[in-house]
């Protein structure tokens, strides 16, 4: 069996957001969402601590 290689997305994951934070996050994606007419979705990450890199 082939050793498996961590890929570049397994660094990070979800980052957990406190109610408050979140609900920014939501409201800059509606004005973004007004101001350009176009479907946004903002993605807060953060480095994960399992990464064996």
């Amino acid at each position: 069996m082939e050793d498996k290689q961590p890929l570049e997305f397994d660094r990070y994951t979800a980052a957990d957001l406190s109610p408050d934070l979140l609900n920014r996050v939501m409201l800059l994606e509606e004005e973004i969402r007004n101001e350009t007419a176009k479907d946004v979705v903002l993605i807060a990450y953060e480095e994960s601590q399992h990464n064996p890199t």
